[in-house]
């Protein structure tokens, strides 16, 4: 007995009466039989028509301007684009990321709050075995979701459990025109090959594929709810400023730690970068080491970093090193925000942080810079390097070479908030250096 497509979809309560709703139109057979049913549901739901033209068939502008067309025709706004080519990047990421793109635009122009995609059952069994070929996360091997959120839009797919037989008997009795894409029929794509060889091959060995595909998709969306709320709870308490605590880290299982890394990734990057289990897992070997600042890099732009209690994921910045010669008193600027000013006289306003330099006829010039290899300072029982005081001290790796220091030509005489030079106090003269922030 054959389902009523229509009545599957009533019963998900996805939709309200009159919601405007974006509809992905391909031209194929899954998204015109999805707009038909949704165009004869009993919800009077406002469709509007999204369809781009990936520009990588002869035929495809031909099926633009018929699903134009064919929008007119029953009455329903149209949206339409043309993908624009990079050579330079990966053609179906980069097709995913302008659909999805536009989509979203569309759904912006109208105030709709869901853009509705055709992926069905078959679609979901050959999504899950392609990731559970090549690896993926854990909550990937869950396959697509039926709704995702993607901040104020909803991503929803009904026909998740229609397979494709019976898309392709609803257009046959409904008499639904639609378009072949010739490239299905080429094992050139990954995911032909699996519709093709793999799949029917595995079908052979349990005709339940599809069923048992699915328990397993139930299993591993149960397991991730879990997982998820231990990963949210221990962010809560050990989570500060997208900084986490090593020692509690270290104490968590792993796969609690692979989420809470995933979680520091997506957030420092807004979702940008994907990083793979063996990344993960050095990341936690990193975790592990006795070494105090130990980073990696994940993507292009990023780097995973350990230094001292603390693990964080921070941007790649290439870092400009200053050297302002100071030749007499003043505010001299390192940056837009922050000064240093140099004073012969005491200045109550500046009380926080400042250093007191003896001298007696010659003071300047004066050094404001970033440290330098073999930087060394004098104190009350000789000479250290500030390399071995910041060390000491805990002073980051990645906070290291951004610090600024007062010098003179021979050595460093103040590290501010971290150490200050010793002063023999024998000079006539005295200058004042003050931090301002």
């Amino acid at each position: 007995m054959r389902r009523d497509l229509g009545k599957l979809i009533t019963n998900k309560r996805i939709f309200s009466k009159n919601e405007t709703v974006v509809v992905a139109l391909s031209g194929g057979v899954d998204s015109m039989v999805l707009l038909d049913i949704l165009n004869t549901l009993d919800l009077n739901l406002n469709l509007i028509i999204s369809h781009v033209n990936h520009n990588k068939r002869e035929e495809s502008i031909e099926e633009y301007n018929h699903i134009k067309n064919y929008a007119i025709k029953l009455g329903i706004p149209f949206e339409g684009s043309s993908m624009k080519k990079n050579e330079k990047v990966n053609f179906h990421d980069d097709a995913r990321n302008q659909r999805y793109g536009f989509f979203k635009a569309v759904a912006q122009k109208y105030k709709a709050s869901k853009i509705v995609v055709a992926h069905h059952l078959d679609d979901q069994v050959e999504t899950t075995l392609m990731r559970l070929t090549r690896g993926t996360s854990f909550s990937g091997y869950g396959g697509i979701p039926e709704i995702r959120k993607d901040r104020n839009i909803s991503i929803v797919r009904p026909l998740m459990e229609v397979t494709k037989e019976e898309i392709l008997d609803y257009a046959k009795e409904n008499n639904v025109i639609y378009y072949e894409d010739s490239s299905n029929s080429e094992d050139a794509y990954t995911r032909n090959r699996y519709r093709h060889n793999i799949i029917p091959l595995l079908k052979k060995e349990n005709p339940n594929l599809n069923e048992k595909i699915m328990q397993f998709k139930d299993y591993i969306e149960s397991a991730d709810i879990v997982l998820t709320r231990l990963k949210d709870e221990y962010i809560k308490n050990n989570c500060f400023y997208n900084n986490i605590n090593l020692k509690t880290f270290n104490e968590l299982d792993k796969i609690i730690k692979i989420k809470v890394l995933k979680h520091l990734v997506n957030i420092a990057t807004n979702n940008s970068v994907e990083v793979s289990y063996k990344q993960y897992t050095l990341m936690i070997d990193i975790c592990q080491t006795n070494n105090a600042n130990k980073s990696l890099s994940i993507g292009k732009e990023y780097n995973f970093i350990k230094e001292y209690e603390y693990i964080f994921i921070e941007k790649k910045t290439k870092l400009v090193k200053q050297n302002i010669e100071i030749n007499g008193f003043g505010e001299y600027f390192v940056n837009d925000n922050d000064s240093f000013v140099f004073s012969e006289n005491k200045l109550s306003q500046y009380n926080s942080f400042y250093f007191e330099l003896w001298y007696n006829e010659e003071v300047f010039p004066l050094y404001l810079r970033n440290r330098l290899n073999g930087d060394k300072m004098i104190l009350k029982v000789g000479t250290k390097k500030v390399k071995d005081i910041l060390i000491d001290k805990k002073i980051p790796l990645s906070k290291r070479d951004k610090l600024f220091l007062i010098a003179n030509k021979e050595s460093v005489l103040w590290i501010p908030k971290i150490k200050k030079s010793f002063q023999n106090n024998k000079g006539n003269k005295k200058i004042y250096v003050y931090e301002v922030k």
